[in-house]
C-alpha cells in the first residue's frame, strides 16, 4: 500500500532573519515539495529564491553533507572532508580572531 501525501511544519535551513515557516511536502518517506507557509506573520507564505526548490536541491547528489575545508587554492574546488569537532573548533578560532582585530560587530553587524 502506498503511503499517503503529508505535510510538515519546518522551518527554513538558512540563517536569515526572517526565519521563514515553511511547508513540507512528504509521499512515501520522500520529499515531494515545498511552499512557504501562509500563516507566518513576517513572509505571508513567500519563500526565496534560495528555497523556493528547496525539494529539489535537497536531493542533489552533490549537496554537501559534511563540514569541508578548502585544501586547494580558493577557487581550485578542491576541499577535504573533516569532523564536526573539527570544524566547530576551526570556525570558533576563526571568529575570535576576527573579533579580537576588528571587534563583535565584525561578525555580526546588528546594534
Amino acid at each position: 500500500m502506498l503511503e499517503e501525501s503529508h505535510t510538515k511544519l519546518g522551518a527554513c535551513p538558512h540563517d536569515c532573519p526572517d526565519t521563514c515557516s515553511m511547508i513540507y511536502t512528504v509521499e512515501a518517506g520522500r520529499l515531494t515539495d515545498v511552499c512557504g507557509n501562509p500563516d507566518h506573520p513576517m513572509t505571508r507564505g513567500a519563500l526565496c529564491a534560495k528555497v523556493r526548490d528547496f525539494d529539489k536541491h535537497h536531493y542533489n547528489p552533490d549537496r554537501v553533507l559534511y563540514p569541508m575545508r578548502r585544501s586547494g587554492p580558493k577557487g581550485s574546488g578542491q576541499f577535504e572532508r573533516i569532523g564536526w569537532d573539527e570544524a566547530l573548533a576551526e570556525i570558533h578560532q576563526r571568529f575570535s580572531d576576527v573579533i579580537a582585530t576588528h571587534g563583535r560587530e565584525a561578525i555580526l553587524p546588528y546594534n
